[in-house]
């Protein structure tokens, strides 16, 4: 599955805004008791592209295989067990830290495998503590099992209940799927919007306001305005990523959607009473000098999990990202 493309997204949310309006007017590891509470359906007869064992090992594997790639610091291996933009942050993991990356402690996971055909794109996700913290993390098959997408849990936030079927599959939302208030696949233009605009932005009532969201919009206005005071020309720009969107119906017929936004924050030397421009202490390890006087450029990575009610904004719930490159003159 696909996410929507990044050129023209801005007026395809204005379609979305009013169909939206529209539509609110009418071996395995031991499951975690994060996701333990379910809807249960009858099982199909057709037999799953991905299995509950299947699943099970390709997570194993994984965090084994991570761990003793974090020991080692082996960057270039490390990429080859990710895919889609999960592979750009575990680049700037390792090169941020001179290839010494955390090492993680893992707990019981819990699995929500969609049943999907054989011919199907294979995918599976899981939802397992991490470091005391509740991670999502999206599994893709190719060749083989990559992660695809990773985030962790806000403080105060949880899954939503999980649909499954008798046998314990989730069911999976199409992207286009007009049963909930937004599709899957306008979560991330409409949160693109308005991370950069707030509650001005198209928006405001289909994405719930949060620290990424309304929080976000409101950074940037200040960060434009005390620019401006210091003679730089500042802008923060947010696209939906080519990257797949996963989604997963909820016990109330919404659903739970992982997509990912780019985001390009620029700098520019208008007047030169400054003669450095001021660089973010996470980018300095992305940029090849210390200071530069024209202009920076910092490229970021951001990995979302937001529940989606059927007939309520959309509200963001879990977050991983970092800086993944920078330039500058």
């Amino acid at each position: 599955m696909r996410a929507y493309g990044r050129r023209g997204w801005a007026a395809l949310a204005a379609g979305v805004l009013a169909a939206a309006t529209a539509c609110s007017a009418s071996g395995a590891p031991q499951p975690s008791p994060v996701a333990a509470t379910v809807s249960v359906t009858p099982t199909p007869t057709t037999a799953p592209g991905v299995s509950l064992s299947e699943a099970a090992n390709a997570f194993s594997e994984y965090i084994l295989t991570d761990d003793l790639l974090r020991a080692a610091g082996d960057r270039r291996l490390a990429r080859e067990i990710t895919r889609d933009g999960r592979t750009d942050l575990a680049n700037a993991e390792y090169a941020s830290t001179r290839d010494r990356p955390a090492r993680y402690a893992w707990g019981a996971p819990s699995f929500l495998v969609p049943r999907l055909r054989p011919d199907e794109p294979l995918w599976f996700t899981v939802v397992v503590p991490r470091d005391g913290r509740t991670a999502v993390l999206t599994f893709a098959k190719g060749t083989d099992w990559r992660l695809s997408s990773l985030s962790l849990l806000m403080p105060g936030e949880k899954l939503p209940e999980m649909k499954r079927d008798a046998a314990g599959y989730a069911e999976t939302v199409g992207l286009d799927d007009k049963s909930v208030q937004i599709s899957p696949r306008y979560v991330a233009p409409l949160h693109a919007t308005i991370a950069e605009r707030g509650p001005a932005g198209i928006a405001a009532n289909l994405v719930a306001p949060g620290i990424y969201t309304t929080e976000t919009a409101a950074t940037i206005a200040d960060n434009r305005t005390d620019a401006k005071t210091d003679g730089f020309r500042y802008d923060s720009i947010f696209t939906p990523a080519d990257f797949p969107v996963y989604a997963l119906r909820t016990v109330d017929g919404g659903a739970l959607v992982q997509y990912s936004l780019l985001r390009t924050t620029s700098m520019t030397n208008v007047v030169f009473v400054n003669p450095f421009l001021p660089i973010p202490p996470d980018g300095r390890w992305a940029l090849a000098r210390d200071s530069y006087s024209h202009d920076t450029k910092i490229y970021e990575t951001q990995q979302y999990v937001a529940a989606l009610p059927p007939a309520a904004a959309a509200t963001v719930i879990g977050y991983d990202g970092a800086i993944t490159r920078a330039n500058g003159t």
